[in-house]
């Protein structure tokens, strides 16, 4: 996630004559921002970010970036979970995920233009366990 921010940053810098001045960026440079995100990112994949869940893919369409996860659907915890609370775990996975896109500044931004980020679970054979997305009208 740190190389995440890193790559936004330098992002937003590049396209902002003043980095400080973030409102510089236009919605039309939305995606190719996304793009620089994704391509930046892929390299490190797949990208372990905790015990059951991994980064593996990343995919661009448009004013979209989407993340795709594989959670260790095999592990014992997150089988329990997901049969007996799975509304709980996509609830707590969406408000952890909002809560952060909206708060850092540079993400919150790219909100306010229109970019929407997706994120994608999958068990470990591929199969789609749930599916959300953060827009701007998420954030407070």
């Amino acid at each position: 996630m740190k190389k995440f921010l890193t790559i936004l940053a330098l992002i937003t810098t590049l396209l902002a004559d003043n980095p400080n001045d973030l409102d510089e960026i236009k919605e039309e440079d939305i995606p190719k921002i996304l793009s620089i995100i994704k391509d930046g990112t892929k390299e490190y994949l797949p990208m372990m970010l905790d015990d059951y869940t991994t980064l593996v893919d990343i995919v661009c369409v448009q004013n979209a970036i989407e993340y795709r996860n594989r959670i260790n659907s095999e592990n014992e915890h997150v089988k329990i979970i997901l049969k007996a609370d799975k509304g709980t775990l996509i609830k707590t996975t969406f408000e952890n995920n909002k809560s952060y896109l909206c708060s850092d500044p540079e993400t919150k931004m790219l909100l306010s233009k229109g970019a929407i980020f997706v994120y994608v679970f999958y068990d470990l054979h591929d199969a789609e366990l749930f599916k959300f997305s953060v827009q701007h009208k998420d954030c407070p």
